[in-house]
């Protein structure tokens, strides 16, 4: 907390230095932006708010990349600009999987039961899932990441903040660009967008991409690279502009990836090595990770006077499947694999109003959200490690006696459980937001919306499945020689029977008991008013302060996995202050902002030891496997924090930008790993800071230039929850080999080019990760308690590359 207060006081300080300095910049008028001749940092323009407006003028605290930026750091996705954004942790080592946190609060269940406390929006259209959301960028001119509840103007489940990503519209210029990126383990990138005018108010905009590379980490058994990259995703887009003020879009969007499953690297005695930068193996039968999306949207916009109308339409559909390795090693006995199979369609409708004038800019809207899904959570055992189970928990390994004295194949054989759940969700929302101006220099914001949630959620779990265990029989006697009592007809019987008659007829990993096989649904309703309060000074026409508060709500939901399991909505308030300025004739960029937000009912999931009342016996009963659970938490939270932007413009060919996040995170109250971690923190790594710096000069026959950007990440902090977590698996990891896991954090990201006159051809290097350095993510426990198999993910190691750019 020391360390957080010095940098606020120090943020302090620096506002009243500022103050003074802006207050120079037109005494005459201090509304007036000074005019100044030379080079000045850059408007960029967002539509934060859900209108465009300068950055400086807005409210709010949000990090903003342009297609220019975006360019300058190789980044293909928004999982690449993690790194680059304080107060922002994306974990993309799963394309359909993945997790996002903003200040720390994230959803880390993927679960189509629950929801995400960041929101992703494309173009104005939320992405309800997480297989959704990862999108590979396609023809993009600008993300905008916003930190804070942006419930009141974005929605419901923005109670972290939201990430919006805007692309480009067609035009009336007709346009050729396109890239081509060659670079290590393989990497072949090409990209081309056209943009034709078909008539004077008609215009069409067409976007393709395709990236592939090969993996950067090599299985030691089979000499496989894994880890590869292989998506294409498309664009297109129809713009009709009848007049002035009236504009239609129409657009689709596809996506299709297809790539190796996340790699398990095993850090346990159990593994090739515990060491995870190798030798490492992955056994993981058909693993892969797919993705096929489709979407279309269609916007309507009219300009009436001060009046703007507009209506956002969209359908999407995705479908994904995800088989990756649970136990990292290469051992058949301790064999763990998961699927996640999902089938989704949304539909969304939004229609608003805006209203502008010299005192008044207002929004007013409805909006409605509509989603059927379908989720298969699938694991599979081989039959190998589900006779380990057996013969450790219950002392009857029943295929290893089948195999003895029956001489039976019973090995090698798939053993797979699925737990199947439907979800059908509807969202309906109204909303408003109004700034007044009382005075040139005041104004007043005041917004609210209001949010009604129906569920309705479905689980299903149909037993095992074991088609090698189907095809293979026996006759009774030999079963009744095994088990010695005559419990079987001397006829044929398939071990799949046999199984049932003894083991049990219930799945060993999702056991539910009586509810075996029987659909279980449950609804729930939930209704929200989130609404937000600002109070905006402009000391002068550089200088901005604010202030505001705002609520944010994530709806309520359902465990995936767990049958008839509820939890409530989160719900959260923000108060943020800070200031915006441009100074020394807007050559300087200066802003800041604290903020303290109170978090009530937050959830995450814990993976905890299976609560099965068979697993508090000794001994354990036959068919009972004690597998831990993913198990929804909840706690309150609240966190302080500090964020800083700066953009100095040294020459007209020099430009050095530096941005910092520093937060403290905690739980207020919160049990987990049957552990009390109230007062803890709750994992958020304290600091970020990022230096970045761009060179472009003239040298008469083009321009080079050159980009370097450096992120510092500081170490993730524990809690005691953790910390029973890493005592449990000590005995079999050597903990001085995972340096790279949890370990401060330094990546720096270059591109060295030259540009021919007129942009028309371009050529560069390129580096992401220049250190080569080498992190570990994701420690994953969920096979310890039954194989001892902990694993970690590897983050991506050093890329390089030759980029060869075209624009016509």
């Amino acid at each position: 907390m020391t360390a957080l207060r010095k940098t606020a006081l120090l943020v302090g300080v620096a506002a009243i230095w500022a103050v003074p300095a802006a207050a120079q910049v037109t005494p005459e008028n201090p509304s007036t932006p000074a005019q100044a001749e030379g080079p000045q940092v850059e408007d960029i323009v967002v539509t934060a708010q859900r209108r465009e407006q300068s950055l400086q003028k807005v409210p709010i605290s949000v990090t903003a990349f342009s297609a220019a930026t975006i360019e300058a750091l190789s980044a293909e996705s928004i999982g690449d600009l993690d790194s680059f954004t304080p107060g922002l942790s994306i974990n993309d080592t799963s394309v359909t999987q993945p997790s996002f946190a903003i200040r720390g609060v994230q959803t880390d269940d993927f679960g189509i039961g629950t929801e995400p406390s960041v929101g992703i929006f494309v173009d104005g259209i939320y992405s309800g899932r997480s297989g959704s959301s990862l999108i590979f960028f396609n023809d993009i001119k600008r993300v905008e990441v916003l930190k804070g509840p942006q419930g009141t103007l974005f929605g419901r489940n923005t109670s972290g903040g939201a990430i919006s990503i805007i692309t480009n519209k067609p035009d009336d210029k007709r346009a050729l660009v396109g890239t081509l990126q060659v670079g290590n383990y393989g990497k072949v990138r090409a990209d081309a967008t056209v943009n034709i005018p078909l008539t004077d108010t008609l215009y069409l905009r067409l976007n393709g991409v395709s990236n592939y590379r090969k993996g950067y980490l090599t299985d030691a058994l089979t000499g496989e690279k894994r880890e590869g990259e292989n998506n294409k995703s498309g664009r297109a887009a129809l713009r009709w502009a009848p007049t002035t003020d009236t504009d239609f879009v129409l657009a689709y969007d596809h996506d299709d990836t297809a790539k190796d499953g996340p790699f398990a690297i095993g850090i346990s005695t159990h593994a090739l090595s515990t060491d995870p930068a190798g030798p490492f193996a992955n056994d993981a039968i058909g693993d892969k990770e797919t993705r096929v999306l489709n979407a279309v949207s269609f916007t309507a916009t009219h300009h009436a006077g001060p009046l703007t109308f507009t209506s956002i339409s969209s359908f999407k559909h995705f479908e994904t499947h995800n088989r990756e390795d649970e136990d990292g090693t290469a051992d058949p006995t301790r064999y763990f694999d998961t699927e996640n199979i999902e089938k989704n369609s949304s539909l969304y409708q939004e229609f608003r109003v805006g209203f502008d004038n010299d005192r008044l800019s207002a929004i007013a809207g409805v909006s409605y959200f509509h989603e059927r899904g379908r989720q298969t959570s699938a694991a599979t055992l081989l039959t190998d490690s589900l006779d380990r189970i057996l013969g450790d928990a219950a002392g009857f390994p029943v295929f290893s006696l089948l195999n003895f004295y029956g001489g039976l194949p019973v090995f090698g054989l798939e053993y797979r459980e699925d737990m199947n759940n439907r979800a059908a969700n509807d969202s309906y929302a109204a909303f408003g937001d109004a700034t007044y101006k009382l005075t040139d220099r005041l104004s007043l914001t005041a917004g609210i919306r209001y949010t009604h949630d129906l569920k309705r959620f479905t689980w299903t779990n149909g037993g095992f499945v074991a088609p090698g265990l189907d095809a293979i029989s026996a006759p009774g006697s030999l079963y009744n020689a095994i088990i010695g009592a005559p419990l079987f007809p001397d006829v044929p019987i398939s071990v799949s029977d046999f199984y049932r008659a003894t083991v049990g007829p219930n799945g060993v990993i999702f056991d539910v008991g009586a509810l075996e096989g029987v659909p279980f649904t449950r609804r729930a309703a939930f209704s929200d008013v989130s609404p937000r309060f600002v109070v905006q000074y402009d000391l002068t026409g550089d200088v901005h302060l604010y202030a505001s508060a705002s609520r944010g709500y994530k709806a309520g939901g359902f465990n995936s996995t767990e049958i008839n399991s509820f939890f409530e909505p989160e719900k959260v308030w923000n108060f943020e202050g800070g200031f915006k300025s441009e100074l020394f004739d807007r050559r300087v960029r200066f802003n800041a902002s604290a903020y303290y937000f109170k978090y009530k009912n937050r959830q995450s999931i814990s993976l905890e030891p299976n609560t099965n009342p068979n697993c508090q016996l000794t001994p354990i009963p036959p068919g009972t496997v004690c597998l831990p659970q993913y198990v929804t938490r909840s706690g309150d939270s609240e966190a302080y924090g500090v964020d800083l932007e700066t953009q100095f413009v040294v020459s007209r060919d020099f430009r050095v930008g530096v941005t910092a996040g520093l937060i403290e995170s905690k739980w207020v109250t919160r049990i987990e790993q049957g552990v009390d971690i109230s007062g803890q923190p709750t994992g958020e790594p304290a600091f970020r800071g990022i230096v970045s710096a761009h060179y472009d000069h003239d040298i008469g026959h083009g321009s080079i230039f050159a980009d370097a950007t450096y992120s510092y990440t500081s170490h993730q902090r524990l809690n005691d929850a953790q910390r029973a977590i890493d005592a449990s698996i000590a005995p079999f990891v050597d903990w001085s080999k995972l340096g790279g896991l949890r370990s401060a954090r330094n990546i720096v990201n270059a591109k060295v080019g030259w540009r021919s006159p007129g942009d028309h051809v371009s050529i560069a290097v390129y580096a992401e990760n220049l250190l080569d350095k080498r992190y570990y993510r994701t420690l994953n426990t969920i096979s310890t308690d039954i194989f001892e198999t902990p694993y970690v993910r590897a983050d991506r190691p050093g890329f390089y590359g030759v980029e060869l750019g075209f624009k016509f």
